[in-house]
């Protein structure tokens, strides 16, 4: 009979649980500040390989190829110093220069795991809105954001191709701005795309919503 599991085997399947599973063969330095703690927001636990078991994915700094060779065969992601690394290995889906930040880390993990991949995080949260088309006004909810768009609620929702001037409250007190088109609707809320939004403010965007994913 095989035996119960240890305690702290117990807790870490607990604590994994709905996570997808990431084998690190890198060091904390080769990653961004706090990368993989914001990565572990958004349900990527990217851990030291000899903490994980059966992961589905690794992080490999270059280097450190060799090591992972005999293992079992997974997609891996690379960190390097080089512009043009030159791994030729086939099991590599990307390449991240170091030090590995979230945004190219999330876009190159979304790609390898996920059916529907997005290219730019997205968080849930709960943000009062309003949204304004011709005459007609909207009361409404951000349920979740990202920097090119969010998902809205509310008891009257705009209808699929309507153009929207939108104005999303942040906890701290400062306001996005953005003209949105509804494109698409899903169970009982509509998601909107931000469009005509300059460099400056997809950055302001961006910033906005890594805040909020800091503080989740």
């Amino acid at each position: 009979m095989t035996g119960a599991p240890m305690p702290e085997e117990t807790d870490r399947d607990e604590l994994l649980r709905g996570k997808r599973r990431i084998a690190s063969h890198a060091a904390e330095r080769d990653y961004a500040p706090v990368a993989r703690s914001l990565l572990w927001k958004l349900g990527y636990a990217v851990l030291p390989a000899e903490e994980l078991p059966n992961p589905e994915l690794r992080i490999v700094r270059e280097d450190r190829l060799p090591e992972v060779a005999a293992l079992a065969p997974l997609p891996v992601v690379l960190i390097t110093d080089r512009r043009e690394p030159g791994a030729g290995d086939a099991r590599v889906v990307g390449t991240v220069r170091r030090p590995a930040g979230v945004p190219a880390l999330y876009q190159l993990l979304q790609t390898a795991l996920e059916e529907h991949p997005r290219a730019v995080p997205r968080v849930p949260v709960s943000l009062r809105a309003t949204a304004t088309s011709g005459a007609q006004s909207y009361a409404l909810e951000v349920r979740s954001i990202s920097e090119g768009g969010c998902l809205l609620a509310g008891a009257k929702l705009p209808a699929l191709d309507q153009s929207l001037d939108l104005a999303i409250e942040f906890p701290w007190g400062e306001t996005l701005r953005a003209g949105a088109v509804v494109s698409y609707e899903q169970g009982g809320r509509v998601g909107a795309v931000f469009h005509g939004m300059t460099l400056a403010a997809r950055a302001r965007a961006a910033k906005l919503v890594g805040r909020l994913l800091e503080q989740l």
